[in-house]
């Protein structure tokens, strides 16, 4: 590994005092003798370290270092001077200096000085070359954010990752929450630790307990004779995630409290407590503020979660995301089901940024599973959409299987993409006699995406003559 380091002094021969005391075979030392000087060379190089003499003859050291900062925010920066008190020091510590030396000191000590500074460098680079490593083997889920919005939340989650501080995600069903906790994971000091999920929807309340916590051998009847570790446990020095927090029983919601507050729990069957380092991610979607005003959710610890707080916006909002998150799901599917489609036609982007996506990402998602599953074809186009949202028939008759016949001749300024939707609702609608339900699982949709479309089209007030005809 070979340190680039830059050191600036107005003073000729200091400048070239100090290269010779601090080089090394493994030191590349550059030398300028102005701040102009040195902003110069860094346009077209970066550095590790910087030493900065406090007082230059064309700017003052702490605004360098300021300029610096733009170009080299991850380089380590040390003040030098001949007028050193308190004072000083404390200036070029605040602007962010590693650290601060005299000129006048014994040449061992701005050396060893130095030498700290570069072990700092290199336990960064091995770090991240590590976390690199560990997210090419397991890492999270791509993160798409293309959009405005999620750009600044993936900003957010980046700071909020630096802490330990627990944090509430919330938003609607299938909107990635999920995800977006394996993100913050993976980009805390944490990342070579385990993250561990639990949705606390899918396991019954007699059960969570114990999946939680952990137990005893013969705590209770039926206990493995070797006990159990939790997940708090397991999770330890690592991510706890969990999803759907609301489902939390009274009992427990006071339990998980004690381990936010205390880092310490207790197994079941165990009467000593046991100290943990487990960070706590916890996600929802329902109001927990109207759960505490209906006294189904503890306000303590919902402050406790809601120390840092995101919120996941609906899919429909972040319109700039949806071809993206498209593109990754059919190649994911290319790969899965040995397909080869390479683009996406007009007619399907079109429908796929326009349409509600009530559930959100998962229905998106889902939707291109089908299609991936159904075609043959290199190129997703709005044809190859809609025979995901028709069920196979062995009986091919135009009377048996109307979604495979659309005949449309629009008229000019018709939007041919709305109004092949609006009879693809008409034909399941008359398919089976009204029955919402059952026209929605026919066209593989939701039904409030169903009753959308029906508002959309006003097909509301045709519902009886389609029924009868």
């Amino acid at each position: 590994m070979k340190f680039q380091i830059h050191i600036v002094d107005d003073e000729h021969t200091v400048a070239q005092s100090l290269k010779r005391i601090l080089t090394t075979s493994e030191r590349e030392i550059e030398v300028s003798n102005s701040g102009y000087e040195a902003l110069k060379k860094t346009e077209t190089k970066s550095f590790d370290l910087f030493i900065l003499d406090y007082r230059l003859g064309d700017m003052d050291g702490i605004q360098l270092l300021e300029h610096l900062k733009n170009t080299n925010a991850d380089a380590i920066y040390i003040f030098i001077t001949a007028f050193g008190n308190v004072e000083t020091a404390v200036r070029a510590m605040k602007a962010g200096a590693f650290d601060f030396i005299q000129k006048d000191q014994n040449p061992e000590v701005i050396r060893f000085t130095v030498q700290r500074a570069l072990d700092t460098i290199r336990l960064r680079k091995e770090v991240e070359l590590l976390k690199n490593s560990i997210f090419q083997e397991r890492g999270p889920r791509k993160m798409v954010a293309e959009s405005p919005v999620m750009k600044e939340i993936l900003q957010i989650a980046e700071k909020y990752a630096q802490t330990d501080c627990t944090i509430l995600i919330t938003g609607e069903t299938g909107t990635g929450k999920n995800v977006l906790a394996e993100f913050i994971h993976y980009q805390s000091n944490r990342f070579n630790n385990p993250f561990l999920a639990i949705n606390c929807c899918t396991i019954p309340a007699n059960l969570m307990e114990s999946e939680l916590f952990g137990y005893e051998k013969g705590a209770f009847t039926g206990a493995h004779t070797n006990g159990k570790v939790g997940l708090i446990e397991r999770a330890n020095e690592g991510t706890l995630f969990l999803d759907e927090i609301g489902e939390l029983t009274p009992d427990l919601q006071a339990k998980l409290l004690y381990i936010i507050e205390r880092q310490e729990f207790l197994r079941i069957g165990s009467v000593e407590p046991q100290k943990v380092n487990t960070r706590i991610i916890a996600a929802t979607n329902v109001d927990l503020e109207k759960m505490i005003e209906e006294k189904n959710f503890r306000s303590d610890l919902y402050y406790r979660l809601n120390v840092a707080s995101i919120k996941l916006p609906p899919l429909r909002e972040r319109k700039e995301d949806i071809l993206p998150l498209s593109k990754l799901f059919i190649e994911e599917f290319n790969k899965r089901f040995n397909k080869n489609v390479k683009q996406i036609a007009d007619d399907a982007a079109d429908y796929l940024i326009n349409a509600p996506w009530k559930g959100n990402i998962r229905e998106l998602k889902n939707l291109l599973e089908r299609v991936m599953i159904l075609t043959e074809e290199d190129t997703l186009s709005f044809r190859e959409l809609q025979k995901a949202f028709t069920p196979f028939s062995n009986d091919h008759s135009p009377e048996k299987n109307a979604f495979f016949s659309l005949h449309l001749n629009p008229s000019k300024g018709t939007n041919l993409l709305q109004e092949s939707q609006k009879q693809l609702v008409i034909q399941a609608l008359k398919k089976c006699n009204c029955n919402r339900s059952s026209a929605a699982r026919m066209l593989g949709i939701p039904r409030t995406t169903l009753n959308f479309y029906l508002k959309k089209f006003d097909l509301q007030s045709e519902e009886p003559a389609l029924k009868n005809s």
